[in-house]
């Protein structure tokens, strides 16, 4: 020491009056916001996994509140949050002292996986309560999330065809050899002395003839019922369509970095006031395309629950990228839901078009539903003329003479442009048209930070980037739990934020 006189410090240091946790954290700190909001939300219907025998079960909104504390700040592990129960004082304030192990915590998040999805809506229709969901424009997107398997836990189906008939002809040999030993050890011992017992050699390979036989069975039951054919016909599959052993129900999927491994397709569809998730899925399908509908049903059910009618003028936009651009997604829009489907990059239809030597595509025209005409992308109107005898339309260019694109839109020795068109085309060149229009393109232009910015809030902020359970319906509850960890911390500091301003004074209830 350098002679400076120093504050005392005693390490054990006692109190006279014991202090309480909160007097540690502080009035500031967002756990108290996080305690008020969570009172909220209703867990009746949690499974507190007590069987009327021992001690009480511990009480599920504060199991509920370490695991979603416990992710709202990086931690998914429940040994690492049992630990935090014992030395941070967060944790031991929201467990009131009482400090469950991380059995007790895992089995309670697996019991209750599916009933994940009720308590995410309690978020959803909390924030709206708050102002925090106006449903005027909303954005959805996609994420690849890692399963709990290894790509060397998993087998083609042609390697299954192979180890199943290999290790029939093995265990076949050990059969017969053990019938052999069975038959010299009779006329040894006798019949009724000394039992025996399958070599466990020969045990192993059973176990694993009936893993890959299971898995094989599965596979192409699930062909069948996609092919649509009964159960004695033979499925179409290809011998490189794999399956995992450790989780059956993911699928090879090409991730963020380019690689393909086993995952699953998460789907979040947020609201652009402040960035809450108002409809979250998951499922083993890794295209996009087929999560649309689903989507879309289930906004309209929350605009009737906020009482929003297909007839009011509000009405909800919904920007979704290319990857969802489909005649049948965009049948769906209606009852109060407008669709603003990106169809692709126009440079780069330009630039495979220029490379192959063709001229423009169906692609590059929009169709005008008013009109009830197409518009070339130098904009001239090809105007229908007539119904063919296949249903089709026929629509023909009134005046190509003089167009500076003529050349790339001509076929040689055409002097007008003629499109023939079927009735899903009409649907996917409305879309392409009203995409590009400077009021719409406005709010599609949103979509990027609106729909991606909390994917990135989830795996960054909140540290999920992949489940750790097995199984589409506990992963599917775990990408749920997570989204409504995140509504819940974004109410907790618009709450905060607002009482800050003097703008709120407590929390409107949404009993």
């Amino acid at each position: 020491m350098t002679g400076i006189e120093c504050k005392p410090y005693i390490i054990d240091t006692g109190y006279l009056f014991p202090p309480s946790l909160a007097d540690f954290l502080g009035t500031e700190d967002e756990v108290h916001v996080f305690r008020e909001v969570t009172e909220h939300l209703d867990v009746s219907h949690l499974d507190s996994d007590f069987n009327g025998m021992g001690q009480h079960p511990y009480h599920p909104l504060m199991l509920l509140r370490l695991l979603m504390w416990g992710m709202a700040n990086g931690v998914v592990s429940t040994r690492r949050i049992e630990v935090l129960t014992h030395r941070d004082v967060s944790f031991i304030y929201l467990a009131g002292g009482q400090r469950p192990d991380y059995r007790t915590l895992a089995r309670f998040r697996r019991r209750n996986t599916k009933e994940i999805e009720r308590l995410f809506k309690q978020t959803v229709l909390f924030c709206a309560r708050l102002g925090m969901v106006n449903l005027g424009h909303v954005s959805l997107d996609g994420t690849k999330l890692k399963a709990n398997t290894s790509k060397h836990k998993a087998m083609s189906y042609g390697r299954m065809k192979q180890e199943e008939k290999r290790l029939e002809r093995e265990v076949e040999e050990l059969m017969q050899q053990a019938e052999s030993v069975d038959n010299d050890e009779d006329r040894a011992f006798g019949k009724d002395n000394n039992g025996y017992n399958l070599p466990e050699e020969l045990q192993r390979r059973e176990e694993r003839l009936n893993k890959i036989r299971g898995l094989r069975q599965e596979l192409e039951q699930e062909k069948r019922e996609e092919q649509g054919l009964g159960d004695g016909e033979i499925p179409l599959i290809k011998d490189k369509e794999q399956r995992s052993f450790a989780d059956r129900k993911a699928r090879m999927m090409l991730m963020k970095r380019g690689e393909f491994d086993y995952g699953y397709n998460a789907q979040a569809c947020t609201d652009d006031s402040h960035g809450i998730i108002i409809v979250a899925d998951l499922t083993n399908n890794p295209a996009d395309t087929e999560h649309l509908p689903q989507v879309v049903e289930e906004v309209r059910e929350l605009r009737q629950e906020l009482g929003l009618s297909a007839e009011d003028e509000k009405q909800t936009q919904m920007s979704v990228d290319s990857g969802y651009f489909s005649a049948d997604n965009i049948k769906t829009e209606g009852d109060g839901i407008e669709l603003l489907i990106a169809s692709g990059r126009e440079k780069q239809k330009e630039e495979m078009e220029s490379k192959g030597n063709r001229v423009y595509s169906l692609k590059r025209f929009c169709y005008d539903k008013e009109e009830n005409a197409w518009r070339c992308p130098e904009g001239r109107l090809l105007i229908q003329e007539a119904v063919q005898a296949d249903g089709k339309y026929r629509y023909v260019c009134q005046d190509c003479a003089g167009c500076k694109m003529m050349s790339h839109c001509l076929k040689p020795g055409e002097d007008r442009r003629t499109l023939v068109v079927e009735g899903d085309q009409l649907l996917l060149g409305e879309m392409r048209a009203r995409l590009k229009k400077p009021e719409k393109h406005a709010v599609y232009r949103k979509r990027k930070w609106v729909a991606e910015q909390p994917m990135g809030q989830i795996k960054e902020g909140l540290g999920f980037r992949g489940v750790t359970m097995r199984g589409d319906d506990y992963a599917c509850g775990q990408w749920r739990f997570a989204c409504a960890v995140h509504n819940v911390m974004k109410a907790v500091r618009f709450i905060a934020r607002s009482r800050k301003s003097g703008k709120m004074e407590a929390i409107i209830s949404v009993a």
